[in-house]
């Protein structure tokens, strides 16, 4: 089930894309604390976030610059500023697609649909598909799926970075530096706790999926993906 991060500060525009798009099969989580939105980001691990601009405190440019800075997943900017200047502004500050308020909840489920389809879907590299096995797991890179016998996980965009370095590493370890410096453009902007956050979501997909794999934290240096010891 894809993940959707709404962050709208009117509740009743939050809730109603909420309801909307929970009627198609999407999972949402609605920020209510507008001081911590990065923190949320990273907790929830969406797909794509669906951002306001004219939010309390820092506004939804802000935001999108935080979290370019340590994601690729698609942001859908939302607002009621309909200048062209503005549209700009928001794609130079990593957003995806700018919706103009007011709209119609179908036309945000059409661009929702069409940027999932795009980085996680049918319209991504299917073609020649290319896949790790690592133990009894596949990690699928076009799908951005990690699976084993009868399970399967969706991986966001930077989960697919770290699960690709780790099993084309394996079973060496990994230094969290080629971790960061290969996955974030600039780690110098990365949150200390990114890459742990990161590494914690891969765990829990892991044993979700009932893998063979584990990943071990060599203290100091860096991660290393073997498989578990019965």
């Amino acid at each position: 089930m894809y993940k959707i991060l709404i962050v709208e500060d009117e509740m009743n525009i939050a809730n109603a894309i909420k309801d909307h798009l929970e009627k198609y099969g999407y999972h949402c989580h609605v920020v209510v604390d507008f001081d911590k939105v990065l923190e949320v980001f990273q907790d929830v691990g969406p797909h794509l976030v669906i951002m306001d601009i004219n939010l309390p405190a820092f506004d939804g440019y802000y935001w999108s610059r935080k979290i370019r800075r340590v994601s690729n997943c698609p942001i859908l900017i939302l607002s009621a500023r309909v200048g062209e200047l503005d549209q700009v502004y928001g794609i130079e500050n990593g957003a995806d697609d700018f919706i103009t308020k007011p709209f119609s909840l179908d036309v945000v489920l059409a661009k929702i649909n069409g940027q999932i389809r795009r980085i996680y879907g049918e319209y991504a590299n299917v073609s020649n598909t290319r896949t790790l096995k690592r133990g009894n797991t596949t990690l699928n890179i076009d799908a951005v799926r990690l699976s084993s016998p009868g399970q399967e996980e969706l991986l966001t965009a930077k989960e697919l970075q770290l699960c690709t370095m780790l099993f084309e590493a394996f079973p060496k370890v990994i230094t969290r530096q080629q971790l960061l410096s290969a996955i974030w453009d600039d780690e110098t902007f990365v949150e200390e706790n990114t890459l742990t956050v990161n590494i914690v979501r891969l765990r829990k997909k892991l044993e979700v999926i009932f893998s063979s794999l584990e990943i071990t934290t060599i203290r100091g240096i860096g991660y290393q993906l073997t498989e578990k010891r019965l």
